[in-house]
């Protein structure tokens, strides 16, 4: 036999000694290092989500920041115990934006010393006489926001005691691991196009036939002015139309009881009684708002018309008579609208639908605002009007008896229904 054959294959094996060991390691590190990366991707993983949570949280702050605003401009919230300034009783858009109206300044401190609006005035900041400082919403987790309120870039601060058609409202909103949101928001002071073209406006036909039924009356004591009575703006048309022939016709019947000139004129109108169509959303809007309102107790509803003295926001689907009494606010009457001589009103008639109005009587009531009269229907026919029909005007009875333009009237109206965010951004 041959011995030889078993060292010959121990020798043949003497190189391969330790290779498992070598593998081992090999495999050893690899699991090592995928171990580590998975321990990594998992901790960075959990970072993340906490500091997505921590910039939501601060989303959140901020977005609680322009609802915070939105009150204070909507009135919702008491000022501070603070002597408000001279001639100053409460917050409008004016105030908002003005820094010393807007910010905390008791009379004979320095108060509040930022160089911003922040309505330090109305929300609650840690110290509203300290600049820089927050409104904190919830301590564990740390939310807290601050607020600047401007006029938007480009708008310019009408004379006093205008106000401001808009305003911007910047919020910034602060949340755990140094996190930090803004958000803005433009607030428009109205809930629809605030223009008023004259005292009283009434929508025609395109070409004026058939013309508008207008009787203005034959007593000289029945006056009609276009002259403000608060005193603020310009003179306006006592009666403002949309054809020429309605605007003749409106001069020759009141010539004898308009005490402003022009007695008439042919104006434009808001954006909401540009066409049949505009006018029938805009009394979607605001009939769906005034039933909303009045499950509030903010605003009146009446679904199948009715009589009364009407104050604060009233909608009206149908007919409607004011009766003795005085009345204010924002009125609007799908059907007609009936008043007596001895009506007082105050603030903005909307007489859309039917578009007829009829005062007699004699007495001595007076209206104090702006009317506008269209006829247009309401829910649409079909096929639906694409033109608006002859409106109705008349004015009977004796008596003296007054309808002037009135803006601060008009003002307070339009100041019922809510500020409307017109657009909100994250910059």
């Amino acid at each position: 036999m041959n011995q030889s054959q078993p060292t010959n294959v121990s020798n043949n094996r003497s190189g391969e000694r330790g290779a498992a060991l070598l593998s081992s390691l090999l495999v050893a590190a690899v699991l090592l290092i995928a171990g580590g990366v998975l321990i990594q991707v998992t901790s960075m993983s959990a970072t993340n989500a906490i500091d997505t949570t921590s910039q939501a949280q601060a989303y959140y702050g901020a977005e609680a920041g322009l609802q915070a605003a939105l009150n204070a401009l909507r009135g919702n919230y008491a000022p501070t115990g603070s002597a408000m300034p001279a001639g100053m009783t409460t917050i409008n858009f004016r105030n908002a934006v003005t820094v010393s109206c807007s910010n905390d300044c008791p009379n004979g401190t320095p108060g509040d010393p930022s160089g911003v609006a922040r309505l330090s005035r109305w929300l609650p900041y840690s110290n509203t006489q300290a600049a820089g400082t927050r409104v904190t919403i919830s301590a564990n987790p740390s939310i807290q926001y601050d607020v600047v309120v401007s006029l938007p870039l480009g708008d310019v601060m009408p004379a006093w005691p205008a106000l401001p058609g808009r305003l911007l409202v910047q919020a910034t909103g602060y949340g755990p691991r140094s996190s930090v949101k803004h958000l803005s928001a433009i607030v428009s002071r109205t809930s629809f196009d605030p223009m008023i073209p004259a005292m009283m406006t009434l929508v025609g036909t395109p070409s004026g036939n058939p013309p508008m039924s207008f009787q203005s009356g034959n007593s000289a004591n029945h006056i009609y002015s276009g002259v403000d009575h608060a005193s603020f703006d310009p003179t306006l048309p006592a009666f403002g139309t949309t054809n020429p022939s309605d605007s003749t016709l409106a001069t020759t019947s009141a010539a004898s009881n308009t005490t402003s000139t022009p007695a008439s004129a042919v104006v434009s109108v808001p954006t909401y009684l540009q066409s049949p169509a505009a006018a029938r959303t805009f009394l979607d809007q605001m009939q769906a708002a005034a039933i909303l309102g009045a499950a509030s107790g903010s605003a009146t509803y009446l679904p199948n018309g009715g009589s009364g003295t009407p104050s604060g926001y009233t909608f009206v689907n149908g007919d409607y008579t004011i009766g003795t009494g005085s009345g204010s606010g924002l009125l609007i009457v799908t059907g007609s609208l009936t008043t007596t001589g001895t009506t007082n009103f105050s603030g903005l008639i909307l007489v859309i639908g039917a578009g007829s109005v009829n005062r007699s009587g004699g007495g001595g009531g007076n209206v104090y605002g702006a009317m506008f009269v269209a006829n247009v229907d309401w829910p649409a026919q079909s096929p639906a009007l694409t033109s608006f029909g002859a409106p109705f005007f008349n004015f009977s009875g004796a008596g003296t008896a007054t309808m002037q333009y009135d803006s601060a009237a008009i003002d307070s109206a339009m100041g019922l229904l809510p500020a409307p965010v017109m657009g909100v951004s994250e910059y």
